[in-house]
């Protein structure tokens, strides 16, 4: 496809190499100007990710159901309330295995659930999230669940859209000792649509874009 179908305000996720492997960080098309892409300096952990000018970086975007993919190079940097990296427009965006690894974030949101036995459902229980990201969440609560449960959620997302789903125990971490203590559930959503995907990627640049402005850090 080409690079011009893209707007202002996509948002996409830039690769960035750390000691411990490669991540896709958030970002957004801010401005397009002079054949150029001014996009919002990735962030991880609620620290922007400087690159530095003439270095040639992956960016991946989903684009009508699509994840897309290219490469650009970086152009120049421009600092201010937002600090922003002027790229190359990248010549053609090709269609990219669907498969990803999603930023997590670590926060506490609220989540109801329900467990689902049989094609039946239980009474509704609550919980915590300890991260969160548009593949799956960490999971508190008090309910004991086994791996690989079926569960219904609703995701609470504050300040947005409530997030509904259906999802499944990948990993029980930790199980609660005595009464009172929360076991720990590593949790995979199922047949997750692309409006709620994007609900909660959207969600997750809100929310380190308000905590930078904040002055806070993850």
């Amino acid at each position: 496809m080409k690079a011009d179908d893209i707007k202002v305000n996509q948002l996409l996720e830039v690769e960035v190499e750390f000691n411990k492997g490669t991540e896709f960080l958030p970002s957004r098309i801010e401005e397009i100007k002079d054949n150029n892409w001014y996009i919002s300096m990735p962030m991880r952990r609620g620290v922007y990710i400087t690159l530095r000018v003439g270095q040639r970086i992956k960016i991946q975007l989903k684009y009508k159901n699509s994840l897309m993919g290219g490469f650009v190079t970086i152009i120049d940097r421009r600092r201010g309330h937002i600090p922003l990296l002027i790229v190359s427009k990248p010549q053609e965006l090709i269609r990219m295995n669907q498969k990803r690894t999603f930023v997590r974030l670590e926060i506490a949101i609220p989540v109801a659930f329900k467990i689902i036995i049989d094609k039946q459902k239980s009474e509704a229980f609550e919980g915590i999230t300890g991260d969160i990201s548009a593949g799956g969440l960490l999971l508190y609560t008090p309910v004991v669940i086994e791996k690989d449960q079926k569960v219904e959620m609703e995701i609470k997302l504050p300040e947005h859209e409530a997030v509904f789903c259906k999802a499944h125990v990948v990993r029980v971490l930790a199980k609660a000792k005595q009464e009172g203590q929360n076991s720990k559930y590593a949790i995979e959503y199922d047949n997750f649509n692309e409006i709620q995907q994007d609900r909660i990627f959207k969600f997750i640049f809100d929310k380190q874009r308000e905590w930078i402005k904040k002055g806070v850090r993850e």
